[in-house]
């Protein structure tokens, strides 16, 4: 009943929220982009929120158990690597170039540096991968409700939906930033007390080592192995060789999405001025840091754990989505599961209000209002509409999703890291872009990434980000030379 009662409060708390920030939304550019005025800790926090969903706390965290910390230290690494450049390369450019031009939205600033192709294009890609990778957010708040609550899976996918889609509709950006500050504290907190609790738990670090080191793993193999490269993993990876090259790219497509994923990059935008940016650069891949490091170390110290409980390991390498939820249920008393409980569907839902706010923004703005000219008040309200209808999609998919949550979200990562990356930087640091160039990389990457998941990825076991950014990227080139953009002079 604990767990139950504080996952009520919490949920009431966050509508509250969206109907306090619904009063203080006064047109597009509040609901869009929160007015511009965001500050440090705000613009921090909701990056870091946004950025770990439940892909973050059930599949970064669980995936280790079938990868062991080769898995957890790239992983790591890539997440704080890439959380200094998105802040150090991207970060100042994009504040600057979309207050020049008066970009609200990613796909809008495209449009403002290379035509109205690209911000069509931009959009629909946006629209569609999104929508994709929300089926991971909420399979994610599904299994954990399913779990933790012993509730019914579908039940708890609709009971995420229908609260993100009314706090995010009726407050808009300012409702996603504001929920994002207090998900995103609760999700820290939540995370480094869960890999302390189990350390705790196994009598510190050293006992917690040697007690793994110990364990017996698939059948008999030595834990050792989770301490070494390319030792463990799936069957088929293994037979292959291929396991360091599949570590390497998954937890590439994961990590780099930071530097261009759009529901990320767009609260550069927002930010209130360049100190916030400035100060950003520290606090972030700070936050990142500490994150990283406790929940994607938790998962290999499954195969202390659950063997205590239950005999039947076989569902946790099935589904290691399963592996934090029950490793906190078994280690947690009744009132700390309910906190951890909540920082998880606040990872789920801090996410999620992001991408239906994005996804409805672009549906929008670089859509509609590119066919026909709206006003204010008719946009305003046809975006909280489009709130509903695109947080009602993924749920339709979740309920049956294509794949356990790490791969679902590497597929989408891939795809949208390889089609914004190379564009983006053209438009941030280019005079001016090719717009030729810019359409093309990102068409071209998305159908490279897409062809190479079905048909090359379970050949060579790269992830398709690696080849969607190898195509983007000579696409990009082969298009700037075929049709140079006139000079300033010609045009």
């Amino acid at each position: 009943m604990i767990i139950e009662s504080v996952l009520v409060g919490y949920l009431a708390l966050v509508i509250l929220i969206g109907v306090y920030e619904y009063r203080k939304t006064k047109g597009l550019l509040d609901y869009y982009l929160a007015g511009k005025k965001l500050g440090t800790l705000v613009v921090s926090f909701s990056f870091f929120a946004t950025y770990f969903s439940t892909a973050a706390f059930l599949g970064g965290g669980g995936t280790g158990f079938l990868l062991g910390f080769q898995w957890s230290a790239f992983l790591t690494f890539f997440h704080i690597l890439f959380a200094i450049l998105a802040w150090m390369v991207i970060a100042p450019p994009m504040k600057k170039v979309a207050d020049e031009y008066g970009a609200i939205t990613i796909p809008e600033l495209f449009r403002k540096r290379a035509g109205v192709l690209s911000q069509v294009v931009a959009a629909l890609v946006m629209i569609v991968f999104f929508e994709l990778y929300m089926v991971s957010i909420y399979k994610g708040a599904g299994n954990l409700l399913q779990v933790m609550l012993s509730m019914d899976y579908t039940t708890g996918l609709v009971i995420t939906a229908l609260i993100v889609m009314i706090y995010t509709a009726i407050g808009g950006f300012r409702a996603v930033v504001m929920t994002d500050l207090i998900q995103g504290i609760i999700v820290l907190i939540g995370g480094v007390a869960l890999f302390l609790t189990l350390i705790y738990s196994l009598g510190g670090l050293s006992s917690a080592i040697e007690a793994l080191s110990n364990a017996k793993i698939f059948g008999g193999m030595s834990g050792k192995a989770l301490f070494e490269i390319s030792k463990v993993g799936p069957p088929p990876i293994l037979k292959a060789g291929m396991i360091v090259p599949f570590v390497l790219s998954l937890t590439f497509a994961i990590s780099v999405a930071q530097l261009a994923s759009p529901q990320l990059v767009v609260r550069f935008v927002a930010a209130r001025d360049s100190r916030v940016i400035a100060n950003g650069m520290i606090l972030t891949p700070l936050i990142i840091g500490i994150f990283a490091i406790c929940v994607f170390s938790i998962g290999p110290f499954g195969w202390v754990v659950i063997p205590k409980y239950t005999d039947d390991i076989t569902a946790f390498l099935k589904d290691t989505d399963l592996v934090v939820p029950f490793i906190a249920m078994k280690l947690f008393p009744a009132g700390i599961n309910a906190l951890l409980l909540t920082a998880i569907i606040a990872a789920a839902m801090s996410t999620i209000n992001s991408l239906i706010h994005l996804v409805a923004t672009a549906f929008v703005r670089d859509l509609v209002q590119n066919v026909k000219s709206l006003e204010e008040k008719t946009a305003l309200n046809l975006t909280r509409v489009a709130v509903f209808i695109f947080a009602a999609v993924p749920v339709v998919f979740a309920v049956k999703p294509m794949g356990v949550i790490v791969e679902i979200v590497g597929v989408s990562f891939s795809v949208i890291t390889s089609a914004f990356l190379v564009p983006l930087i053209a438009c941030l640091y280019s005079e001016r872009p090719n717009s030729a160039a810019i359409s093309a990389s990102m068409v071209a990457a998305v159908i490279a990434s897409i062809l190479w998941y079905f048909y090359y990825y379970k050949v060579y076991w790269i992830y398709p980000v690696v080849p969607g950014l190898v195509v983007s990227v000579a696409v990009f080139v082969l298009f700037s030379l075929a049709f140079p953009q006139p000079s300033k002079a010609e045009a």
